[in-house]
């Protein structure tokens, strides 16, 4: 089993997720890992993500993967219908989830029904490589991410945020790299996400 909600910012499309909700979502309950939003100040961008999530009705509980230790991380997805991992800067989000064990054991849950939803950097990190996010956040945030290897959850390269004009020069050179490696490349604007339903996969939009 397999349930990915992909997004660029998820507070933009959560509506579009029901078609993967078991029940109603004010019968569910999601795990929020704001982790990739440590390096930078301003984290408001972080937590309109959570909002959107209670906006819906689901209940939500706080992970933060520098802090949370292995067993209290496998307690807590054990407990949960959905886990959402917020945007922000994608190496060090990566970085976190090898050193708290998240890797291993999201993909565990994922397994047994857990539903995934990814925004921005928590879509990328679902990749088979992160590389592709050397041009929009700063690797060195994570000087001890050792290689740069994803979660490998999609098999394809997602760019974020991409009807934002500033990018379109790094969109487009960085597809062209990822490309050269074999991969392809999914952009994302605000307004859309990949469902992953097992086998299914589609790209929707507001």
């Amino acid at each position: 089993m397999k349930k990915l909600f992909l997004t660029s910012y998820a507070c933009k499309t959560i509506s579009l997720i029901n078609p993967l909700l078991p029940k109603p979502a004010n019968q569910l309950k999601a795990a929020f890992v704001p982790t990739a939003g440590d390096p930078y100040e301003d984290k408001d961008f972080v937590y309109v993500d959570r909002e959107a999530l209670v906006d819906i009705g689901i209940s939500v509980v706080d992970i933060d993967l520098k802090a949370t230790k292995h067993k209290e991380l496998e307690n807590t997805l054990s407990q949960v219908d959905l886990v959402l991992v917020a945007g922000g800067n994608t190496f060090y989000l990566m970085d976190k989830i090898k050193e708290s064990g998240f890797d291993t054991i999201v993909k565990k849950r994922i397994k047994a029904g857990l539903i995934y939803i990814g925004s921005s950097a928590g879509s990328i990190v679902c990749c088979p490589t992160i590389d592709g996010a050397k041009q929009f956040d700063d690797p060195s945030d994570a000087p001890n991410l050792t290689d740069y290897f994803g979660l490998n959850l999609f098999d394809k390269i997602i760019i974020p945020h991409a009807h934002k004009e500033k990018y379109f020069e790094r969109i487009k050179s960085t597809t062209q790299r990822m490309e050269q490696q074999g991969y392809e490349v999914v952009t994302l604007t605000d307004d859309q996400a990949i469902i992953i339903d097992n086998q299914d996969v589609k790209l929707v939009s507001n």
